[in-house]
């Protein structure tokens, strides 16, 4: 039996260096990350017409390094070594692992003259890459590489390290590549880095003073916003996640880790761009955050590519968006990194040294951990707990002090994990930590003064004491009668409580929610007259909305009260909630307001979905979809309930005029503001995303009937 061989040809030089790596800036930064592994702490680059420099102060290489590794293509020190250092290294983690990025040179330039220092020793190859250009059948082993013995450094400063001389530039370099390569070098280096790790990288152009790259980290630009910072444990067993709003920490959680090991140390680091944070990221880096990039992976201390570039989509940001744009963020919205520092098979990098990484199920998990532990509460926080925390309308931010009882309620959701371990929780203390401030504030400034006064004996001071003393004793007097008088009332109030009954305790509460929605439809309508005469139209259909809202509360009470009778659908507690969508439509709807819409309930459920609500809430949304059917001149409508228990899923076909033209490229537009698929003011759908993904956490999608006319709305309710 003859054993056979593979013969490799010279032209595999270009397919792993110039064809592979087809930017120019890229194959910059595999050379850098070389110098990186080989424990350089600074590297200089020189760069002009004739030739590109690269200078780094590593470990360096002697002959036999120099054969048998950086001649040995395909050969990683760093792959075998995973990652165990060698002794004395300053480096944890190596940053690539493909044995490849030395072919980069070939992307720059034709020839290569490598000279390296180690232990004293100089050595200097000379490589024309054109050499294995000549014939695609030459063997690639057959090329002769020139080396030579040097007795002294090119200059007194190099003592160690490597010389990396490309000369016959495949490309020019004029200035706005320059501010391009210096653009792409800020964010190379993971803005997370190693104890006492040095690693500075200088750009020389011309004769022109060296620049220094400053690496780009979040946390310097001073960013006044909401920010989450989320690390999954060493040993991979616990995840800590910690949000936090324009400088006041929310919560911070550790609870188990649902994934795999695999995606043990890595950290994320997401910011949320308000308007104002915008501007603020402008005015620090003189470029629009949207040009600067979004969501940026970095692997052992590297940036990897394309994640984070402008119009990068690769995470899947956008494409989410787009099947909810009012309750997801995209690649618009929110910047920030991904940081691991795992040397597992499973975050390997394709050869292409900007496809990425390799989509194991390792990539997949990080994805859906990312998505799931990082964006989403976020999302949870600025968009469902502050109904995002800048409004494009009134220019108003909302803080975190204007939605305390949301956060607490969001707390105690995030508590509800099987997976939660402990809870740190600083918010609820911020209200008595500023009265008491203010009160020492207060009284330790009349202290100061008595002190003076008495001091001095200055009798105009003692007299001005005296009378704040006097204020104080009269406010403190005010306020304990205040006080009184409210303790009083509340024993009336219990004390008349204890003589009614059921119903007539829900009646208050009718009453008392019908008063706050006619005194809210009241000041809305003030503020409707102003602007109609300061003719300021722009913002009525606004106060419109909002009055329509208000109205649509009303309705639901006053359903209630006479449909269902007195009892606790106002009150929010846990309960079944495909129990009380079939009881609302049976009982409540169908008698009173169906008019003429034949309304058929297939329940297909095979237990109870139990959740935290308020009936109001889905009397609400599902008014305004049988009322849309209605408006489509539907006189059929089918609302059947699927799922279970963690799952229940509502879909609402109705056989109406289905969805207007102007839709037909993105369907999902009817649920936006002033936007309306049949004759309406456009607010119906609208609210009814609004309660699902504010109240419920749910998601609502539509699609056209067919063949049959009509339309299908589809609601998800998730635990």
């Amino acid at each position: 039996m003859e054993k056979l061989q593979f013969r490799i040809s010279s032209a595999t030089k270009s397919i792993l260096g110039k064809d592979l790596i087809v930017d120019k800036n890229i194959a910059i930064f595999e050379l850098v990350k070389n110098a990186y592994d080989a424990s350089a702490e600074k590297v200089d680059i020189y760069i002009n017409d004739e030739k590109i420099t690269i200078i780094d102060n590593g470990e360096g290489m002697d002959i036999n390094d120099i054969k048998n590794k950086w001649l040995y293509v395909g050969y990683s020190e760093k792959s075998d070594n995973k990652n165990i250092i060698k002794k004395g290294s300053k480096r944890r983690t190596f940053a690539g692992a493909k044995g490849i990025g030395r072919l980069a040179c070939d992307r720059l330039g034709k020839d290569l003259r490598l000279i390296s220092i180690k232990n004293k020793k100089i050595e200097q190859l000379d490589v024309n890459w054109g050499d294995f250009e000549k014939s695609s059948k030459i063997d690639f082993n057959k090329i002769d590489i020139e080396h030579t013995n040097l007795k002294k450094s090119p200059s007194k400063e190099f003592k160690k390290g490597t010389i990396l001389e490309i000369t016959s530039l495949r490309e020019r370099w004029d200035e706005e590549d320059l501010k391009k390569l210096k653009s792409h070098l800020i964010k190379l280096i993971s803005p997370v880095k190693e104890d006492k790790e040095v690693f500075d990288i200088f750009i020389h152009y011309y004769e022109e003073k060296a620049i220094k790259i400053n690496n780009f980290i979040f946390d310097k630009l001073g960013l006044k916003t909401t920010q989450i910072d989320v690390e999954v444990s060493l040993d991979g067993k616990f995840i800590t996640t910690e949000l936090i709003d324009r400088g006041d920490r929310i919560y911070k959680i550790i609870e188990k880790n649902k994934w795999s090991k695999k995606t043990a140390n890595i950290k994320f680091q997401l910011f949320y761009l308000s308007p104002p944070t915008k501007l603020s990221f402008w005015h620090s880096m003189k470029i629009d955050s949207v040009n600067f990039g979004s969501v940026f992976l970095y692997k052992n201390g590297f940036r990897v590519y394309p994640y984070g570039n402008p119009g990068d989509d690769s995470l899947g940001l956008d494409r989410r968006k787009g099947q909810g744009r009012t309750r997801h963020f995209g690649t618009r919205e929110v910047i920030g990194n991904i940081i691991i520092n795992n040397t597992s098979d499973e975050f390997k990098e394709t050869s292409s040294r900007d496809g990425g990484l390799l989509n194991t199920k390792g990539f997949q998990e990080l994805k859906e951990l990312f998505k799931k532990n990082v964006l989403r509460r976020l999302e949870i926080y600025a968009i469902d707990t502050l109904k995002w925390t800048y409004d494009g309308g009134t220019q108003k931010e909302f803080f975190p002090e204007e939605k305390e009882n949301e956060i607490k309620k969001l707390i105690q959701k995030l508590t509800k994990s099987n997976d939660f371990v402990s809870l740190e929780y600083d918010y609820s203390k911020f209200e008595k930590q500023i009265e008491k401030k203010v009160n020492e504030g207060f009284q330790g400034a009349t202290g100061v003064l008595k002190k003076q006064a008495e001091k001095t004996n200055n009798i105009k001071l003692k007299k001005a004491v005296e009378k704040i003393e006097k204020v104080q004793k009269e406010q403190k007097d005010l306020i304990r009668k205040q006080e009184t008088k409210i303790e009083k009332k509340d024993e009336q109030v219990s004390a008349l409580k204890s003589f009614t009954n059921k119903d007539l305790e829900n009646l208050q509460s009718y009453h008392h929610q019908i008063g706050i929605s006619t005194k809210t439809i009241d000041n809305y309508i003030l503020h409707s007259f102003n602007i109609l005469k300061s003719k300021k139209y722009e913002k009525l259909e606004k106060y419109l909305q909002k009055i329509k809202k208000e109205n649509d509360k009303i309705n639901s009470i006053a359903r209630f009260a006479t449909g269902s009778g007195m009892n606790e659908l106002a009150i929010k507690k846990e309960r079944s909630l495909n129990n009380i969508i079939k009881k609302y439509l049976k009982d409540d709807y169908i008698p009173v307001a169906s008019d003429g819409l034949e309304i058929q309930i297939k329940d297909n459920t095979t237990n109870d979905f139990i959740t935290s609500f308020r009936p109001f809430d889905i009397s609400m949304i599902f008014d305004n979809l049988l009322d849309n059917a209605k408006k489509a001149k539907a006189n059929n409508c089918v609302v059947e309930l699927c799922g279970g228990v963690n799952v229940l899923e509502v879909f609402v076909k109705d056989n109406g005029v289905g969805i207007n033209k102007r839709f037909k490229d993105n369907i999902e537009e009817i649920f936006d503001l002033k936007t309306s698929s049949t004759d309406g003011a456009g607010i119906g759908l609208f609210n009814v995303q609004e309660i699902l993904t504010s109240i419920f956490n749910a998601s609502i999608s539509v699609k056209q009937n067919t063949p049959k006319k009509g339309l299908t709305f589809t609601l998800t309710f998730t635990k």
